[in-house]
């Protein structure tokens, strides 16, 4: 399918127009930095899905990069593909939507989404983001930004600082200036964390589908099982919280394989998925 590009400032952002079934790659500036996404309205479905990127490598890919963009015809929903600015003239694999103390990458892109969704007249409640490891946190950050969406996660972090420690410290490192984990302030935990964004925003997000693999024991122990005890420290109800488990030792953190991640999707976005699968 042939794609299309626009330059847009974020001031004109309300005066784009799109035209269905067509993908277009959209670079918005936003004082200082560029966001960059890969947009495809489909006229046929009301719903998005909105996707966010794993890890990268910079020796092979140079942003920005639209992970999973090639399955956007095999989703039942309109697309979105985000690029993450943080990782711009970096050697970073990873950088969860960080960006700097003075700009939070995660809310200037909600900000922007919200925008576009609304050009498009999708409402929030048909808003869905999907992303693994570290797009799977952006997705859950997404969907506590946006009161409403959904999130289908796989195998995310939902604590930056718990996860391989070269790549957080790299991160802390190229966005708050601090060079050790246990250095970093509290008053920017709530960017790297879920259950302290949940906290800081006062709200849980309406639906979350979290897939997780039992069998990468590093996820249970440093991601999944730390998000649900700092949940019940807080007082906080899980009430939208729907974790499905499931056992592969041959992927381990890798994420479910894209034609089943893909059915997953599909049924998710047509009400089809029976709990638990």
């Amino acid at each position: 399918m042939a794609e299309s590009q626009k330059n847009i400032e974020y001031e004109s952002l309300e005066n784009i127009e799109f035209r269905n079934d067509e993908i277009q790659e959209l670079k918005i500036r936003k004082g200082n930095h560029t966001y960059c996404l890969k947009i495809h309205p489909k006229s046929s479905h009301d719903k998005c899905m909105i996707f966010s990127n794993g890890a990268v490598d910079p020796k092979k890919n140079e942003p920005p990069i639209y992970m999973r963009s090639s399955w956007t015809e095999d989703i039942d929903a309109s697309t979105v593909f985000i690029d993450d600015p943080t990782l711009h003239g970096t050697k970073l694999r990873l950088g969860w939507g960080q960006g700097s103390r003075e700009v939070f990458h995660l809310e200037e892109i909600a900000d922007i989404l919200k925008i576009l969704l609304s050009k498009m007249a999708v409402t929030a409640e048909d808003t869905y983001f999907f992303g693994s490891s570290a797009g799977g946190f952006m997705s859950l950050y997404y969907s506590i930004l946006m009161k409403g969406s959904t999130a289908v996660v796989n195998n995310p972090q939902t604590k930056v600082l718990n996860y391989l420690r070269p790549f957080a410290k790299s991160v802390i490192r190229h966005s708050y200036g601090i060079d050790e984990i246990e250095k970093m302030e509290e008053s920017l935990l709530y960017r790297l964390d879920i259950a302290e964004a949940i906290r800081h925003h006062g709200y849980f997000p309406e639906k979350i589908y979290y897939f997780q693999n039992q069998s990468c024991e590093g996820d249970i122990e440093k991601q999944l099982n730390p998000f649900l005890d700092t949940l019940k420290g807080y007082g906080i109800d899980p009430k939208g919280l729907n974790i499905i488990s499931y056992f592969d030792e041959k992927l381990g953190h890798n994420p479910i394989r894209k034609n089943d991640t893909v059915n997953i999707i599909n049924k998710i976005l047509n009400g089809e998925l029976a709990l638990p699968i």
